[in-house]
């Protein structure tokens, strides 16, 4: 069963793009029933960031999946195919493996070696789990995705000064402010990101944090968690007068922080420093527009690649010890889709010379030549013993090779040999 992967990341689309076929959690369940729908998919997984946007499917046939994958894409989220199609990447059976395997171990990400993408990794796999889209090709692949990120970031230095969206964000400030002490931060969202964007900011000396956000429960919890103030998202206005940097990381489909808001509030601004906006969030929660109002300083996530270069050298240093991981972890799996090859054709193979011994048996008992009861028996043990015999060599050296690098070919051409023709 051919695995195949049709994505888009921060390396081949806009920031724009990217937005446009964002699959939030929350609607992953849904996305994920669509995508079972299409003819070739048997099994799919969906990871959607902020950098990438990733549809993996086990398909029944390579170039029917890859083409039903690019159209769940344009039927999911609203968009013609030809406005994303050259913005693609396509990969298919250990390529698609290695690639899943590099995005969680992080070293296809932005930042190198940034720290969230595990998570997302294992939460997008939980999702098609819990929807029964991710079985035993795609489980097989992801979990040992998953082992390959824990391995990268235990037994490489990878990630032993964890950088990500969350903390580029904190150290987008430090650049701008210099020392974060006394700053006034205000955090729209209550969700990973701006928690871990918060916690980053204390960890540059902020005390003073403020929360914002639309449901009151769950920006009471993080506000509770942070020794910060909270404020309900109808405060906004005012809390953007007050501060001195915002981090928007909302889930919100459409941007919660508009032009008309930003300048209501710099009427009402006391503060004499400019007001520093990072946008975390996909899709964004602030218009671009913002960016032209005086004393307002707009941060997206495309500007966190001036933040990724920093320290890269050192991280980039650690990429060849993560390669070796991924090439361990990677013929792992192979070794296992080699070996899970053996038993469906062994049983074919059995199944189809027991149908012609027994077509050839029926045979003996009709007409005037047919055999008496006893005779019967006699060549019905005989014939087992030949079918067993003639295919005892195949299906044991097809289970010595079933594990290796020739096994695959090796089965291919029993299959082909002897007309064994339904699916691996």
């Amino acid at each position: 069963m051919p695995v195949v992967l049709v994505g888009l990341n921060y390396k081949t689309a806009s920031l724009d793009l990217l937005e446009r076929l964002y699959i939030p959690t929350e609607r992953l369940p849904k996305a994920l029933g669509h995508l079972a729908s299409f003819d070739h998919v048997i099994e799919g997984v969906v990871i959607s960031t902020c950098n990438r946007v990733e549809v993996y499917g086990a398909v029944t046939k390579f170039h029917g999946g890859v083409q039903d994958l690019r159209n769940f894409l344009a039927e999911f989220c609203h968009i013609a195919i030809e406005d994303f199609a050259d913005h693609l990447y396509t990969y298919h059976d250990e390529a698609a493996v290695r690639h899943l395997l590099r995005v969680a171990t992080g070293i296809d990400s932005m930042i190198v070696g940034e720290s969230e993408i595990l998570g997302q990794v294992r939460r997008s796999f939980s999702a098609a789990q819990e929807e029964g889209s991710a079985q035993r090709v795609l489980g097989a692949a992801f979990r040992q995705a998953l082992r390959a990120g824990k391995r990268a970031r235990t037994e490489t230095s990878i990630a032993r000064h964890p950088i990500s969206v969350s903390s580029a964000a904190a150290e987008l400030a430090r650049r701008r402010f210099g020392d974060l002490t006394g700053k006034n931060v205000v955090v729209v969202g209550a969700g990973a990101m701006g928690r871990l964007a918060a916690r980053s900011l204390i960890r540059h000396g902020v005390t003073d944090v403020t929360v914002v956000n639309r449901t009151e429960s769950r920006g009471q919890g993080l506000a509770s968690e942070l020794s910060a103030a909270f404020i309900p998202i109808g405060g906004l206005r005012d809390a953007l007068a007050e501060a001195d940097i915002v981090v928007a990381s909302t889930t919100a489909p459409s941007p919660v922080i508009d032009r008309a808001l930003v300048h209501d509030a710099m009427t009402h601004r006391r503060r004499e420093l400019p007001l520093l906006i990072v946008d975390i969030a996909v899709p964004r929660d602030v218009e671009p527009d913002v960016a032209r109002e005086p004393g307002v300083v707009l941060q997206t996530i495309t500007d966190l690649k001036g933040v990724a270069e920093a320290g890269r050298e050192t991280r980039l240093d650690q990429v060849p010890e993560v390669e070796a991981i991924i090439d361990q972890e990677l013929e792992r799996f192979l070794e296992w889709e080699r070996a899970a090859h053996f038993a469906p054709t062994a049983s074919a193979l059995v199944v189809a010379g027991e149908a012609i011994r027994a077509a050839e048996l029926e045979r003996l008992t009709r007409g005037p030549a047919r055999l008496t009861p006893e005779q019967l028996v006699a060549v019905d043990l005989a014939t087992q013993r030949i079918t067993r015999k003639l295919l005892h060599a195949p299906l044991k050296r097809a289970r010595e090779l079933a594990g290796s690098k020739q096994g695959y070919n090796y089965l291919s051409a029993i299959r082909e040999l002897f007309e064994l023709d339904d699916e691996l």
